[in-house]
């Protein structure tokens, strides 16, 4: 063999030690791809609109076209979803898909829909269009189950309709999932609420601009669960575009809901989306109810000096919120002998401050295709919340003023973020690849002089 051709079999040798290396390297510092990702993202372009605990409301302009929403429904905060549903006029026993009812259901305006979401909740939030339904019978049936508040309202009729592409929704109380619809899927489901619909390539006019109304499901802790729901609305788009916006806001399963004509959003009490055509079933969504910095049960006692419990000022958006203890007569606080101690059962609570209220957002324009102006200013990250188990109690000179107690927080400093990759790795390649040179540097000498 000559010598160019053993130099060129040592330069093969030495390239594909190199690129295993380099794979190895790339195994250990690149993400699992057959980990989901995870985590909720707010895409360029879309803005928030308004917002209330545990629910925002975002829109998307485009020039020349109709503008895009989506509620981002964050149910670990207490935020909700009410299924709703006109009044049964029919229950049509054991003639559902399932064997369950296929119940004839009156159809009503959305704003009848808010009205009866904001007679029933405290901090009513949105409507908009759910399920499909047969629109040639009034009262009319749905095609697909539903399942509100643990009852079964209806099996839907459509058994044999779009075979391999009917989900549903199913809804707990802190977080939600998205499964293939079947008879065992549903009843032996443990959620409370399910709402059924469509896979998002099912043939529903899927390539036409038309009214959709889409929802998914988020993890955005990365634990496993889904703990924020997604609810898309736009009067014009193919069911690629609405699923493409979702993902994008890194949803991880999507379900396409009626669209078209039915296509609709009511949010404080104002048209966003507006039609005129009467359905059946719709989906309300009401605001969380922010935490308490501290139990309801308070215990606080000092044998030789009086002790002041701190923690930092509470602000929810659009809510005033006034801190006070929930069980006042459990409170108790002892001071040294001699020392006056006054410490009232209960006070009122005090008007809360300025920095306490978050400014009441303008009311939405009624046309619908004007544009949402509501203006809502950002929550500072010292004013949000703190956890319970961060409250502490510092004790304080013997000498001072009788004990009180003022409500303040004290938090722990958060520890430094992780690297999203370990790049140290990459060394190896060029300390692997030096002895390999040389010793090939060795043989090429030794081979060219003898």
């Amino acid at each position: 063999m000559s010598f160019f051709k053993r130099l060129l079999l040592i330069l093969i040798a030495i390239l594909a030690l190199g690129m295993a290396t380099l794979a190895s390297v790339e195994a250990q510092t690149s993400p699992n791809p057959g980990i989901q990702p995870f985590g909720l993202v707010i895409p360029d372009g879309f803005e928030r609109q308004t917002s209330t605990f545990g629910v925002d409301l975002y829109r998307k302009n485009y020039p020349g076209g109709t503008p895009d929403f989506v509620q981002v429904v964050d149910f670990s905060k207490g935020a909700a979803i009410e299924l709703l549903h006109g009044p049964i006029q029919e229950n049509r026993q054991g003639k559902g898909a399932y064997g369950g009812d296929d119940p004839r259901i009156a159809s009503r305006s959305l704003k009848q829909f808010w009205n009866e979401l904001a007679s029933s909740v405290t901090d009513p939030f949105c409507v908009v269009n759910g399920q499909f339904f047969y629109m040639p019978e009034s009262p009319t049936r749905l095609p697909f189950p539903l399942k509100v508040d643990g009852e079964i309202v209806s099996d839907g009729y459509g058994k044999e309709q779009f075979q391999g592409k009917k989900l549903m929704l199913e809804m707990w109380e802190d977080h939600a999932d998205i499964r293939v619809l079947s008879r065992e899927a549903l009843y032996e489901s443990s959620a409370p609420n399910i709402i059924a619909g469509l896979a998002e390539d099912a043939p529903k006019n899927i390539k036409k601009y038309v009214g959709r109304t889409f929802v998914a499901v988020v993890d955005g802790q990365g634990d496993g669960l889904y703990e924020t729901v997604l609810i898309f609305s736009t009067r014009t788009a193919r069911q690629v575009d609405a699923a493409s916006v979702l993902r994008s806001f890194g949803a991880a399963k999507i379900m396409m809901l009626d669209g078209g004509g039915s296509t609709q959003l009511i949010c404080r009490d104002q048209p966003i989306i507006a039609s005129e055509r009467l359905i059946p079933q719709a989906i309300g969504v009401k605001g969380g109810v922010p935490p308490s910095p501290f139990s309801d049960d308070v215990q606080i006692s000092a044998a030789d000096q009086p002790v002041v419990a701190n923690a930092a000022p509470f602000v929810a958006a659009q809510a005033e919120v006034a801190v006070e203890v929930a069980n006042p007569e459990a409170v108790a606080v002892e001071a040294p002998a001699g020392q006056p101690v006054s410490q009232p059962a209960s006070q009122p609570a005090s008007e809360p401050t300025g920095d306490q209220v978050m400014e009441e957002p303008a009311p939405y324009p009624v046309h619908e295709a004007e544009a949402l102006a509501v203006s809502q200013p950002e929550v500072s990250p010292e004013a949000m919340p703190l956890p319970e188990e961060n409250l502490v109690v510092q004790p304080v000179d013997a000498g001072e003023s009788p004990a009180e107690l003022l409500i303040a927080a004290s938090a722990e400093e958060s520890p430094p973020a992780e690297p999203l990759y370990d790049l140290s790795g990459v060394l190896l390649v060029p300390a692997m690849m030096a002895p390999a040179m040389g010793f090939v540097f060795l043989i090429v000498l030794k081979m060219k002089f003898g």
